[in-house]
């Protein structure tokens, strides 16, 4: 080969690499921030909406009818259990019990007679002085005696019994309610309520669940079975001091919201919690323990399959399938051929991916 061919060959040699780390001196350089994956607990909570209602709500009804003369309550005092809370005129049932006890007396007196008359004729029928008519008469007057008593007796206990339905008391330990009979109000049974008194200490929480829901926490046997603890958020998103207990599960799905009533109860010994207001019952349904932690914008998708983006110590990137679980504080959990001493990208998945086609260079740093 002549000289001149020679020097030829050597400067399209020469153009040749100088070509390729031209190419190569042009591909974009992108900054990718990488992290290793993480080993620890997640938990998954769930939150519905409830409303509170009293234990017990006790409606004070009249059992006679009157005019009211005493009120003696405020209008959302506590209230304690034979605590008289109103007063209804007696007067016609002190007389109405007077009569009854004179009639009782009447009866008692007229028994008495009777036993008394067929006592003396006992004697006289058997030696024949009296006829066995006679006799078996004085019988027949003792009993309509004792049953003339004995309706007398029960009149006089309902007349004593209508007199202490004069006095209402409360039936429970509570609050009562505004009232809605006052001093010179008319009352009569089967009319309104003249107060109602609720007991709110423990007080009750009830919230609906979605069947989807119920199923996912394991139904009876998940986080929401009777006796589980759950957390109360108040209406401004504070925690409530005391948790509340499951006490039940409804035995049916109410039609129309696919949805599950659950029943708890919270102490309430400061009356804070009043019946009606509504909160939201908070509970963990799930836990996954020693995971492997991400972060959530470390996933990425292609073609509907989360990936993640493994790169190693010489700026290869590979791409790693992975099933995702649990979510905590922007960490997610994954499942997949993975592990803590891998080298993931955090920051930057674009890139990496335009890297692992062999258009980018890249410039790892740690977070």
């Amino acid at each position: 080969m002549t000289i001149s061919a020679t020097a030829a060959l050597l400067l399209i040699a020469c153009g040749e690499d100088g070509g390729q780390q031209s190419a190569a001196a042009q591909l974009p350089e992108y900054t990718v921030r990488v992290a290793h994956p993480q080993v620890g607990s997640v938990t998954e909570h769930r939150e519905w909406v409830g409303r509170l209602q009293g234990m017990v709500s006790a409606a004070v009804l009249p059992q006679v009818s009157g005019y009211v003369t005493e009120r003696l309550f405020s209008n959302g005092q506590n209230v304690k259990t034979g605590q008289v809370l109103y007063r209804i005129d007696p007067t016609r049932y002190e007389q109405a019990l007077a009569e009854a006890e004179q009639r009782e007396q009447q009866a008692l007196a007229t028994e008495k007679e009777a036993a008394q008359h067929l006592e003396y004729n006992e004697p006289l029928v058997r030696s024949g002085a009296i006829s066995r008519q006679t006799y078996t008469d004085a019988q027949q007057q003792l009993s309509a005696a004792q049953a003339a008593l004995a309706a007398a007796k029960a009149a006089a206990d309902q007349a004593e019994t209508n007199l202490g339905y004069c006095v209402l008391k409360s039936p429970i330990d509570g609050i009562a309610g505004f009232a809605e009979a006052d001093i010179g109000s008319y009352v009569a049974p089967g009319g309104s309520p003249m107060v109602v008194i609720k007991q709110v200490n423990p007080i009750r929480i009830q919230f609906s669940i979605s069947s989807q829901d119920w199923l996912k926490q394991g139904g009876v046997n998940g986080a929401l079975h009777p006796g589980a603890k759950v957390q109360i958020l108040l209406p401004d998103g504070s925690p409530y001091q005391y948790p509340a207990t499951i006490e039940g599960v409804d035995n049916s799905v109410i039609t129309g919201t696919d949805s599950l009533l659950l029943d708890a109860r919270t102490p309430n010994p400061d009356e804070l919690l009043r019946p009606g207001m509504f909160v939201r019952v908070r509970a963990q349904v799930a836990e996954q323990k020693d995971a492997l932690l991400i972060p959530v914008g470390a996933v990425v998708s292609i073609q509907g399959t989360n990936m993640v983006l493994v790169i190693n110590e010489k700026g290869n990137v590979r791409t790693v399938p992975v099933v995702t679980g649990l979510q905590r504080g922007g960490l997610v959990a994954v499942q997949g051929n993975l592990s803590p001493q891998d080298t993931i990208v955090v920051n930057g998945t674009q890139q990496a991916l335009m890297a692992a086609e062999g258009r980018a260079k890249l410039n790892v740093e740690k977070l």
